[in-house]
């Protein structure tokens, strides 16, 4: 993850400063959420999926 998308994941979290990317953030965790109930889910996947549908959505692609 880029160190800008890393810096405004963190202050959507911690709610420090309003962010561009609340929606991408709120987004990204419903389909995350939906991937980690589904009976296919492997835990050790789920950070990464997380992360790699947030970049999605941020930037319109994603860094393999």
């Amino acid at each position: 993850m880029e160190d800008l998308l890393a810096e405004e994941l963190v202050n959507i979290i911690k709610k420090n400063k309003p962010s561009d990317f609340e929606e991408a953030f709120e987004r990204a965790f419903e389909l995350t959420k939906a991937y980690a109930g589904s009976a296919n889910a492997q835990a050790s996947a789920i950070p990464f999926v997380f992360e790699k549908v947030f970049e999605l959505f941020v930037t319109g692609k994603t860094k393999s």
